[in-house]
């Protein structure tokens, strides 16, 4: 069955429990065709040499043909386990995507108190664990089937499209705590970087094209750019939108894709500070050159595993509105159409908060114009928003500085700006560091009222009520009420509830 289309339980006839000689469950595994089970490497070590996998009524013994045991670091923890007689049916299909945040997604387990299995409903955040191979999961209301002991090496599915998007790796084990609710997984990609041999069971758009990972080296040859690039990744909460690059400079970029790349991840231990970024820090790398802007828009949608309606085109498609991801786009001004690919594919992306870096050839580019001129105006709204959040004389002067760059940009074009935009950021970062506590209580306060706006439009859709909803306002305002107050925690479950509103908004 294709990644788009949905599946109910019933089709999910993979799951496998995994026990030792004496019946006892330790946890769960994916079947992978009629002779091998995915799960994870600590599930294994708990039972020993023994290990008894049960499908329904069905049971085989099972030895360990590839394992990645848990790493000094945490990394790791998978297993490919291979049968000693067929199980029914033909297994799951893995299938690659961006895991965005919000996606509703349901795992099953076999806690000892339930040792028939139970489901549990949770939705993805970010990027988390050892190395930051993990994805987190957050239960989608304090009264849902929590994540657990028994679960681990269980798949994780995707609601909407019924597609395994990876496996439960681990559990927050303190139940006394609000964040018992917390979970994570394993992405499909992650594995297959541990289990290359899995491939075979691998369906989806990889994250880079081809031609990123062939061009890239770990040698770093222009270490501003890299800084910069990296720099650029890790301000994901700043509304940062859009960076270009262009000529030599991109050899940074397929640096910085392959870097980050989940699966095939370049290695560079010896790299300059400020250099790595965070691995899946990027969700697509699409070379455009040669490509229609549909073309494009296609790549991207199936990235994402949204079903394809042929009665309508990618490009409505990405208009519409999908999960919010960080996109590298090569070659833009090689493309059928750069124009049509900027003004109907990329910025409608961005209008729906996908932050974009946007690689040209030509530094005579018209396009490149046009996406310096988006860059520069971006790159000034988003620090005008932290000036905003600050009172005083000085707060005053970098607003009227604000206004100053605005005009020379109208005036004489973007590259006359560029230059003193760097100078003219660190100024602004040197407010916020110079803020004292007081400012702090201001900053929750405007979250606070962002949090009642789209409370009061979740309430006008009558959606208010949903699980995922009510998991997430009650987080946010508890985090609003602690002290001390975890300000980046506030900003980025407020603005996970605001995406849920707004997704239901554009339907």
């Amino acid at each position: 069955m294709a990644a788009g289309q949905r599946r109910s339980s019933e089709d999910e006839q993979w799951r496998v429990r995994l026990v030792d000689t004496e019946g006892r469950t330790h946890g769960a595994g994916v079947q992978l065709g009629q002779r091998h089970v995915l799960t994870c490497a600590h599930v294994v070590s708990d039972i020993g040499d023994d290990v008894v996998v049960r499908a329904g009524s069905a049971t085989a013994r099972a030895v360990v043909r590839r394992s990645v045991p848990t790493l000094p670091d945490g990394r790791g923890d998978v297993a490919l386990l291979e049968l000693d007689r067929d199980l029914p049916g033909d297994g799951a299909v893995l299938h690659r995507a961006a895991v965005s945040w919000d996606r509703a997604v349901h795992v099953f387990g076999f806690p000892e108190e339930l040792s028939d299995g139970v489901y549990a409903r949770t939705v993805t955040a970010g990027r988390a664990g050892p190395g930051s191979e993990w994805i987190q999961m957050n239960a989608r209301s304090s009264v849902e089937q929590r994540v657990r002991r028994g679960f681990s090496g269980g798949g994780v599915v995707d609601d909407q499209t019924g597609a395994v998007l990876g496996i439960v790796v681990s559990a927050y084990k303190d139940k006394t705590q609000a964040s018992a609710n917390l979970s994570w997984m394993i992405p499909v990609e992650t594995i297959i970087s541990h289990l290359p041999d899995v491939t075979r069971w691998v369906t989806g758009e990889s994250a880079a094209d081809e031609v990123f990972s062939g061009r890239a080296s770990p040698e770093v040859s222009r270490v501003g750019v890299a800084k910069a690039l990296a720099d650029w990744l890790a301000r994901s909460g700043r509304g940062d939108v859009v960076i270009t690059v262009v000529g030599a400079d991109r050899r940074e970029l397929y640096r910085l894709v392959a870097l980050a790349d989940r699966e095939s991840r370049l290695v560079a231990p010896d790299a300059p500070d400020g250099t790595v970024p965070a691995v899946g820090s990027i969700d697509l790398a699409v070379d455009a050159s040669g490509r229609t802007a549909d073309e494009v828009a296609l790549r991207i949608v199936r990235r994402v595993g949204i079903a394809v309606d042929e009665r309508v085109g990618s490009s409505a498609l990405v208009r519409s509105g999908i999960p919010p991801m960080t996109v590298a786009v090569d070659g833009v001004d090689q493309a059928v159409d750069p124009d049509e690919l900027l003004n109907g594919v990329l910025r409608p992306l961005a209008e729906h908060g996908t932050r974009l870096i946007l690689g040209f050839r030509h530094p005579e580019s018209p396009s490149l114009t046009a996406a310096r001129a988006w860059e520069v105006d971006q790159r000034l709204d988003d620090l005008s928003r932290v000036i905003v959040a600050h009172g005083g004389d000085r707060a005053m002067r970098l607003r009227q500085r604000v206004t100053e760059l605005r005009i020379i940009a109208k005036r004489l074009g973007p590259a006359a700006v560029r230059p003193q935009l760097e100078k003219f950021a660190r100024e602004v970062a040197g407010i916020e560091a110079d803020a004292g506590p007081d400012d702090v209580p201001r900053e929750l306060h405007e979250q606070e009222k962002l949090l009642d706006v789209y409370l009061a439009k979740a309430v006008k859709r009558r959606i208010a009520e949903r699980p995922d909803l009510v998991a997430l306002h009650r987080t946010a305002t508890g985090l609003l009420r602690r002290e001390p107050p975890d300000l980046d925690a506030v900003k980025d479950t407020v603005l996970a509830y605001a995406r849920a509103v707004r997704r239901e908004e554009r339907k």
